[in-house]
């Protein structure tokens, strides 16, 4: 095998490489604002069984006020009926039955709603028991999709790593002249600077090439760089 024969088939190697690392680098701008919204997705989760529970807690609170406003009316009540004896005038008498019927009407009223209010509550307690396994389900899900993603993380950063190391070892056994010359294609293209030829147009800048200059490209025993963008055209199987 030629010398710029082997220096192309190396070249192929860190297309390939260059191609993975593209493709890591985009997977590792994406995943991140994946994982972000699983995240906001599982708060909204959260927040909503709270607010269901906070419900829940402030209708019993507000039981156990009507319920000790009613204790309190009844004490008072049965206080007023026990001094009816004691009730000297007609004025008195008057304004002792005026009170009993406002208490009165205040206890109905306070019955009423504390019977609406714990009807309210059984139905809250049972909505809530099924949403809080609805939501366990729904957040189990979630969880289990940001670990792939996670790991899916880890995966691509550790060969990101390593594919970044071997890349130089490979760079180091093609013609110094060449290495040259990729290297300033690589500032240019932001490390993306040998590229294969797919179906006539630049893997890169997926412009056109000409038919003759990609059947050129495919036999891998020249070095030829795209007339539009000037990476360096190779050519391998996926």
């Amino acid at each position: 095998m030629a010398d710029i024969t082997r220096d192309i088939h190396l070249f192929a190697t860190v297309a390939r490489i260059e191609a993975t690392l593209a493709s890591h680098r985009h997977a590792l701008q994406r995943l991140p604002q994946e994982i972000a919204v699983i995240d906001k997705a599982i708060a909204t989760l959260d927040a909503s069984e709270k607010k269901a529970h906070d419900d829940l807690e402030d209708m019993k609170k507000k039981r156990r006020d009507i319920e000790r406003k009613l204790r309190e009316h009844e004490d008072h009540l049965k206080k007023i009926r026990g001094q009816q004896s004691l009730i000297k005038t007609n004025e008195e008498y008057t304004a002792m039955l005026k009170e009993v019927s406002t208490l009165e009407s205040t206890i109905s009223t306070e019955e009423e709603e504390l019977l609406v209010l714990m009807d309210h509550i059984e139905t809250s307690e049972k909505t809530t028991v099924e949403r809080a396994g609805a939501i366990k389900t729904e957040r189990d899900v979630k969880a289990a999709e940001k670990a792939r993603l996670e790991a899916e993380m880890t995966r691509i950063t550790a060969e990101a790593q390593k594919l970044s190391a071997e890349k130089p070892k490979i760079l180091s056994e093609i013609s110094p002249p060449l290495v040259k010359r990729y290297e300033r294609l690589s500032e240019r293209h932001r490390d993306v600077a040998v590229t294969r030829a797919e179906n006539e147009h630049c893997g890169g800048c997926r412009q056109q090439i000409p038919p003759q200059l990609a059947v050129e490209v495919r036999k891998n025993d020249q070095f030829i760089t795209c007339p539009a963008c000037g990476r360096i055209l190779v050519h391998y199987a996926d």
